[in-house]
C-alpha cells in the first residue's frame, strides 16, 4: 500500500490491520508516501505523562479504517472510510 490518507484523518481514531497478524486501534498523527505515524490510544486511568508513537511502512499494512464520524468537509465527498493495500494481480 502507497500513497496518502485525507489530511481529515490526522487526529482521528485509526483500526491498523497488518498484512501478517492482527493490527491494532489508534490515533493517526501524520501519514507519508513511506508509511504512517500514530500515537497509541490512552486507556481510562492510565497515567502517563507522553504519548506513545509509532511508525508503521506501508508494507506491513493491510488496510486502514476510519473509526471516528468523518468531518462535514469530508462528508461531502463520496463514501470510503478504508484505504486497502491492492491484490496481486491475477496471473
Amino acid at each position: 500500500m502507497a500513497g496518502y490518507l485525507p489530511k481529515e484523518w490526522n487526529g482521528k481514531r485509526v483500526a491498523v490491520r497488518f498484512a501478517r497478524g492482527r493490527g491494532f486501534d489508534a490515533r493517526l498523527v501524520d501519514n507519508n508516501a513511506g508509511g504512517i505515524t500514530v500515537e497509541a490510544i490512552k486507556e481510562e486511568g492510565a497515567e502517563e505523562d507522553h504519548a506513545r508513537s509509532a511508525f508503521v511502512p506501508w508494507a506491513a499494512v493491510r488496510y486502514i479504517q476510519l473509526l471516528e464520524e468523518p468531518s462535514e468537509r469530508q462528508r461531502a465527498r463520496p463514501k470510503g472510510t478504508a484505504a486497502k493495500k491492492p491484490e496481486d494481480p491475477a496471473p
